[in-house]
């Protein structure tokens, strides 16, 4: 029986992989030493070449939380905006990076917005002397650490876009402040509020009209139609080929009915059809296979006592022979011992 597909609005939101990757990178550069305790689930976004694919923002959250608690940090939100670079947000990041001044990039980010994640709607306008952006959430699911990520990311990329590092804007956030509110007054330069009423940013109106130093007419063309097609693609729900494939797998390792065509059939798509949207995205069926098998092994390793017997069978593979001849290609090391090494350092950390 088909899954129910949920109308829009009881969906849940999602938000570009590039949140997820950028959230491993941090670690990656802050303490490399704790990648090893990261859930392997997550790894996979580092190789994530889809331009369109998707996590939810449950995923997220708590892959933010399970970061924060690495690192020790309680809000991870200023460090991680220092990450984010216009180029991160893909087609998009450099359709903004080419438009002609602040107001043309204002209405590119409220039209484009979608590309980024489809929690918020993006608002924008004058309110007095000031110019405003702001994010209001597309539905009952929301995010205060995602409206923050946003506005912290736009405050510092804008002064980046326009040369102007002296530029002075205001923010005002949804949620109590965090305990240390200090680096989100360097990163804005004004006045920084919480527990109001919507996530928003302020600026002198005189700076809509500063031009983008990086402005490339004939590029920005090109590029506003590409990421149009993408936007269109995305809407007709063809953006989540490369994770809805990876979530078949992974339900299906146990029954050894992972084929191209099993899951062409599951998908109710052509077989050719779904090898050449996986080809578009840059996606190799067997690898993938692989890779979802890979995962699965290290955690059902890691975090359940399973007879290795069993796990081989779970996995789908056809004997424990080759689960430990695959184990050994991907680790280096047999399943066994990548158990006790991982008992060893659960051991340690406790």
């Amino acid at each position: 029986m088909p899954a129910t597909r949920l109308p829009p609005a009881l969906a849940p939101r999602t938000l570009n992989v590039t949140f997820a990757r950028t959230l491993v990178s941090q670690l990656q550069q802050s303490r490399p030493d704790l990648m090893p305790r990261l859930d392997p689930a997550h790894l996979r976004y580092l190789d994530e070449r889809d331009p369109l694919a998707r996590c939810t923002l449950t995923e997220w959250h708590a892959l933010m939380d399970e970061v924060e608690a690495l690192l020790g940090l309680q809000d991870l939100v200023p460090q991680l905006a220092e990450q984010f670079k216009p180029w991160h947000a893909g087609l998009l990041g450099f359709t903004l990076m080419t438009s002609g001044t602040v107001v043309e990039l204002a209405k590119l980010l409220r039209r484009f917005h979608h590309l980024l994640n489809d929690v918020f709607e993006v608002e924008r306008g004058f309110e007095g002397a000031r110019f405003f952006l702001r994010v209001r959430p597309a539905s009952a699911e929301s995010s205060c650490r995602l409206a923050r990520l946003s506005l912290t990311v736009w405050a510092q990329r804008l002064r980046w876009l326009t040369g102007r590092p002296d530029l002075k804007l205001d923010a005002a956030f949804v949620g109590p402040a965090p305990t240390d509110v200090a680096p989100y007054r360097q990163i804005f330069g004004g006045t920084v509020r919480f527990d109001q009423e919507a996530d928003t940013m302020w600026g002198d109106a005189a700076c809509v009209d500063l031009p983008i130093v990086s402005h490339d007419t004939a590029s920005h063309s090109l590029l506003q139609s590409q990421a149009l097609k993408q936007l269109e693609q995305l809407s007709r729900g063809e953006d989540g080929i490369v994770d809805k494939v990876r979530g078949l797998i992974r339900s299906r390792l146990d029954t050894g009915q992972v084929s191209l065509e099993d899951i062409a059939a599951e998908l109710k798509l052509p077989t050719r059809t779904m090898q050449r949207r996986l080809d578009e995205a840059g996606a190799n069926f067997r690898l993938m296979v692989d890779e979802v098998r890979k995962v699965q092994a290290q955690r059902y390793l890691r975090d359940t006592a399973m007879p290795l017997s069993e796990l081989a069978v779970a996995l789908g593979f056809a004997d424990h022979a080759s689960f430990n001849r695959a184990f050994k290609r991907w680790m280096g090391c047999s399943p066994g011992a990548f158990r006790r090494e991982q008992a060893g350092r659960g051991a340690g950390a406790g």
